[in-house]
């Protein structure tokens, strides 16, 4: 596995482990929080139902990723290469739902949804389009 798709698909990571505890513990009582996820105050109890699993839905891909990206390193390349692949492609995958939520009027404001999309998709993206390419 090359550096620069490992760097990326830790980057992607890393995003998902900082959003896992603004998504499943902060939300509730942190108004920075509620601003970053853009969930006005009036809503948060109507979401926590979702957000708390989904917090942990997104831990769990992260911490495959970073598996992933292990076990290619120790030598296990087939089992790193398929965490990687299954977790970043699960990330692509999933984080523009956001972006469909928002088109649907779901959001405060049209748009709101555009950086966490963003933050949540590129840098998997970037780690897939780059792994098939040399060490």
């Amino acid at each position: 596995m090359n550096t620069v798709s490992q760097i990326f698909a830790v980057m992607a990571a890393v995003i998902y482990i900082f959003v896992f505890p603004v998504e499943s513990f902060l939300l509730r009582r942190n108004r920075w929080a509620q601003k970053f996820l853009s969930t006005p105050p009036e809503n948060v109890p109507a979401v926590m139902m979702w957000a708390i699993p989904t917090g942990y839905r997104n831990l769990l891909v992260a911490l495959g990723v970073l598996a992933g990206v292990v076990a290619a390193n120790s030598g296990q390349l087939v089992v790193g290469y398929t965490l990687v692949v299954y977790c970043c492609a699960n990330m692509v995958l999933t984080a523009p739902t956001m972006l469909l939520a928002d088109l649907q009027g779901h959001y405060p404001r049209k748009w709101d949804s555009v950086p966490g999309t963003v933050a949540a998709t590129v840098p998997a993206l970037v780690a897939l389009l780059l792994l098939p390419f040399g060490p």
